[in-house]
């Protein structure tokens, strides 16, 4: 299993109705250490794997938090 799979999906599958921003799922992900601009871009490009991953198996949901703004995406568990 990817590393920090089990701590996205956790808190994804007890919220399945709620909207997550990346930031979020980050930060529960790496536990909300304090963590280098490297470190934290690596976390993030490793939420993003498994993210794309659980969105192509329809266990997660992906849509802009406002139409028209790309920079904006949440994150919903199915």
């Amino acid at each position: 299993m990817k590393k920090y799979a089990r701590e996205i999906m956790g808190l994804m599958a007890a919220y399945p109705g709620r909207d997550f921003k990346m930031v979020e799922l980050v930060r529960e992900a790496t536990k909300a250490q304090n963590l280098s601009a490297r470190e934290k871009d690596s976390a993030r490009k490793a939420v993003r794997r498994i993210l794309k991953t659980l969105c192509e198996s329809k266990l997660v949901l992906k849509r802009p938090t406002r139409p028209g703004v790309r920079n904006y995406i949440c994150y919903r568990w199915k």
